[in-house]
């Protein structure tokens, strides 16, 4: 305390050896150290001149504070307390302090959230009169008013944390909307103008959009179900929103040319559709799927409204169509079940044919669309494959050959997507007999021959196990006898003995490197090896480390068995 030792570097080492032994002292032992310390790191804040030291003080103290929320739930007016500096320092102007003490106000929220949404204990038998929350949210306005807006998202973001915590669903929805209430009066505001053209064109006000969108993102992360009122209220005005900023780009586009996506100000409206989306997509991603699917209102309350939306999609140009979009709707479908299945044709009629123009047309262009199309695709093959089956017959095929070119493309996670998508319609295709028949029929040879293909190359090297698991899933069909469909028009004999010496000759014909016999041998290995992914998968791989092109490189098809055998030693 005399200054001798004083520096930021000591000081900062010692705090964080405070808080590196959180929980480590009995119950007893660990109030009084962190008394102590807090005390001895009061007295220095008082002790020390300047702002710039003082706020070093500030911010190792809120550290400090942070890492210790068992002593903090168990001592509340200790909370209290904290919570009121954390207040105070948000007001300084010093860099650091502020952000310092809003990412604290956010830990302390995560762990000890509860506190806040029960009412406290005063003396001996009294209570408060109410959780604190209802203050903080009453506050909010005045509170937020004097953050930066990057921190208005964190503080934001605290109080939605605390409202988590409560169990009472119809308690957490009303604080959600009390939250909220300063928020919307803003926006309605703005969007019952009756000038509202010439205001959503004010740069300003658009900024005000992203921010407001952001903030709602932020408080609908913790919360979830409990935001669906405040969303149904206001999704009219979201997505008129949507709509105004969608065609006004469009407008521009058409009468000036595409050179106007690169303008500031078209970016900025761009930047208002992205976090609506954006909106949509984190809720339908932390909400309950239970709580959704019981309530069937929703669908024509919260889904039809969206999906409304597909028909903007489909006739914008292709510049500012949105990759967000396709996320919507992957959420949506993973989280609403059957009481949308008569809407999932539509939604895949209005995504499909606009996105393949996309991307169907290089392998480069639109990367985001591409990633996100085909998540939107294992989504639907996951929860909804039934709709993809009852799709016309050219969409499904286009469908199918989107899929062979993803596992074909040469980034990695478009390679896994792929994989992945075929994986899952393999695995519901082959339980129902009648479907599996009129599939296999059609699409494969096809699959065979686009699997050996990339599994005997070396652009696909990081997707082998995924490979070889959808290789031997069709080795299983074919020695299937339920499959009593032909898989070839010029098929002669049963489909394992067709495909055994399709096998033999396609893969000989072109590696004749490596003799026939051997490639008997291996295939009739892995025909043997069906029941057992492991060994299938080995000599599998013994075969392509035969072929001339994997004898320089083949380390990748050994790596997965390396990984297991180390894990089986670890367990024994």
């Amino acid at each position: 305390m005399d200054g001798s030792e004083w520096s930021f570097d000591n000081l900062n080492s010692i705090c964080w050896a405070i808080g590196s032994i959180s929980g480590c002292l009995p119950e007893q032992d660990e109030k009084q150290f962190l008394i102590h310390s807090i005390k001895n790191l009061l007295s220095l804040c008082e002790v020390k001149k300047g702002k710039e030291n003082k706020a070093v003080v500030a911010s190792n103290i809120m550290y400090v504070v942070g890492q210790y929320p068992k002593f903090l739930r168990s001592n509340w007016n200790f909370l209290k307390t904290v919570i009121k500096k954390l207040f105070e320092f948000m007001k300084e102007s010093f860099p650091g302090v502020q952000e310092m003490a809003c990412n604290t106000f956010l830990t302390i929220s995560q762990k000890c959230g509860k506190e806040f949404v029960i009412r406290q204990i005063i003396q001996s038998d009294q209570l408060e009169r109410e959780p604190y929350i209802c203050e903080l949210i009453r506050n909010i306005k005045e509170q937020v008013a004097i953050l930066q807006d990057q921190y208005k998202l964190v503080y934001y973001e605290s109080i939605s944390h605390m409202i988590k915590f409560e169990e009472d669903l119809n308690i957490k929805i009303q604080l959600v909307n009390s939250l909220l209430k300063h928020l919307n009066d803003q926006l309605i505001l703005h969007t019952s103008s009756n000038n509202y053209v010439e205001l959503f064109k004010d740069e300003k006000v658009q900024q005000f959009f992203i921010q407001y969108f952001r903030i709602l993102q932020q408080i609908v992360q913790p919360t979830g179900y409990a935001f669906t009122q405040s969303l149904i209220q206001l999704l009219p005005t979201y997505n008129q929103l949507y709509l105004f900023y969608s065609q006004s780009i469009q407008q521009q586009a058409m009468a000036q040319g595409i050179i106007v996506m690169g303008w500031y100000t078209i970016k900025k409206q761009r930047a208002v559709k992205k976090e609506i989306l954006k909106l949509y997509s984190v809720y339908f991603q932390n909400c309950d799927q239970q709580l959704l699917n019981q309530n069937f209102q929703l669908k024509n309350s919260l889904v039809i409204p969206i999906c409304n939306l597909l028909e903007e999609y489909q006739q914008s140009i292709n510049e500012q169509k949105e990759p967000e979009f396709l996320l919507t709707f992957k959420y949506m479908l993973e989280k609403f079940l059957s009481p949308i299945e008569d809407l999932v044709p539509l939604i895949l009629k209005g995504l499909f044919d606009a996105t393949i123009t996309l991307i169907s047309q290089d392998f480069n262009s639109y990367p985001d669309h591409r990633i996100n199309f085909f998540e939107f695709l294992r989504s639907c093959v996951q929860f909804h494959l039934l709709a993809l089956f009852n799709m016309p017959q050219d969409q499904f095929k286009l469908m199918i050959d989107c899929i062979i070119w993803a596992f074909k493309h040469q980034v990695p996670n478009l390679q896994e997507l792929g994989l992945d998508v075929l994986y899952y319609i393999l695995q519901q295709v082959n339980s129902d007999i009648v479907v599996a028949n009129q599939f296999y029929s059609l699409y494969y040879l096809r699959l065979l021959k686009d699997i050996l293909e990339i599994l005997t190359d070396n652009l696909h090297a990081s997707g082998f196990k995924q490979q070889s698991q959808i290789l031997m899933t069709l080795f299983q069909i074919a020695s299937n006898s339920q499959i009593t469909i032909k898989l070839s028009n010029e098929q002669i004999g049963s489909n394992f003995e067709y495909i055994s010496q399709y096998l033999v000759t396609s893969l000989y014909g072109a590696f004749p490197n490596v003799t026939k016999q051997q490639t008997e041998f291996h295939i009739s290995r892995m025909f043997q090896n069906l029941n057992n992914a492991h060994n299938f998968r080995q000599e599998l791989s013994d075969y392509l480390i035969n072929l001339k092109q994997f004898q320089e490189n083949h380390e990748h098809l050994k790596q997965q068995e390396q990984q297991e055998d180390a894990s089986k030693a670890k367990t024994q």
